[in-house]
């Protein structure tokens, strides 16, 4: 685990090839975004633009990475499989922990690496005093795997404590599109379009079909909180 002004930006590059390689494709409106999203491909990361979104706050975040060595006849050195970026802040008097990004490569998924990434965030300093966590991502396993950190069960999520302070736990954050997301769902909405509860607007158009496969076959419980639509994710 390395502090946020630490990272190196050889690591930074792994970490985005990571990210390039497994996060997942462009959905059909990600033309939306620009003209170089395009829908089927995949969704790219850059070094400079995961330290300006993940590290714009170096003495208040950190990196854990899980690196195996899988074939050493293939390689010298252990291979990156798997990171997470998280960063704290004060909300009134609590602090908040949140997992800005986190990836498993695609091979090595269902191996529990996303549980034990963040488990790890608590053995540094910077995690002791957290009280409330939490993550925008479209994956139902991240949000299992949040659950596990918090030691809670899913089916009793406090929803009464998330509508009530989702907004200000955002509007609070120094992550720039955690600033800007937009809550949705029936938790906050009064009339609401889909059948999410508590998710995010991002802008952020991927596609969600894998993540629907393994909400479907390996972590139906999660339904009870994330719903799917294009552009956004599970709170």
């Amino acid at each position: 685990m390395t502090l946020g002004s630490e990272v190196s930006d050889d690591t930074l590059k792994l970490c985005a090839n990571l990210f390039s390689s497994n996060y997942g494709i462009w959905g059909d409106q990600a033309a939306i975004i620009s003209k170089f999203t395009v829908a089927g491909k995949n969704v790219k990361m850059t070094g400079a633009r995961l330290r300006s979104q993940c590290l714009s706050h170096p003495e208040s975040s950190v990196l854990v990475t899980c690196y195996i060595q899988v074939d050493p006849l293939e390689s010298e050195r252990p291979q990156l499989y798997g990171h997470a970026f998280a960063t704290v802040w004060d909300y009134g008097e609590n602090k908040v922990g949140w997992v800005t990004q986190l990836v498993v490569d695609a091979a090595v998924r269902q191996c529990y690496i996303a549980t034990h990434l963040l488990q790890t965030l608590k053995c540094h300093a910077l995690f002791s005093c957290v009280n409330i966590v939490g993550l925008v991502l479209s994956h139902p396993a991240a949000c299992n795997a949040l659950a596990k950190y918090a030691s809670a069960n899913i089916k009793d999520v406090e929803l009464d404590f998330i509508r009530e302070h989702a907004k200000g736990i955002l509007a609070s954050s120094p992550i720039s599109y955690l600033k800007a997301a937009q809550l949705r769902g029936s938790l906050f909405q009064d009339s609401c379009d889909s059948d999410a509860i508590s998710s995010v607007f991002t802008k952020f158009y991927v596609d969600h079909t894998e993540p629907l496969v393994v909400l479907e076959l390996v972590l139906p419980w999660v339904r009870l909180l994330s719903g799917f639509s294009r552009g956004r994710s599970c709170n």
